[in-house]
């Protein structure tokens, strides 16, 4: 299984690719940071879900990121891949 670095580090990498096909320079990305404050919008945050999806194989985000009402933070996202990986490795 792959670790929370691991994970971050894909994760930062496929936004940071995603925004710098658009022609976008996005700026230093750190776990905090919001995604809208990177400039990630709706289109952007599906194409990194495909993205990740593709790279760890499970998809945590089918039914959408949630219901939370604050934005989601970088972190998030990658927690929600690392509970997702965890899940896949105990079945």
């Amino acid at each position: 299984m792959l670790s929370r670095t691991e994970v971050e580090t894909l994760t930062v990498k496929a936004i940071t690719e995603i925004l710098e096909e658009d022609g976008d320079t996005p700026p230093p990305i750190s776990g905090d940071a919001t995604l809208p404050e990177l400039g990630v919008s709706s289109l952007v945050f599906a194409r990194v879900a495909i993205e990740l999806e593709d790279e760890f194989g499970v998809d945590p985000l089918k039914d959408g990121p949630g219901t939370e009402s604050e934005p989601w933070t970088v972190d998030d996202l990658v927690d929600t891949y690392v509970r997702a990986l965890a899940e896949q490795g105990s079945r």
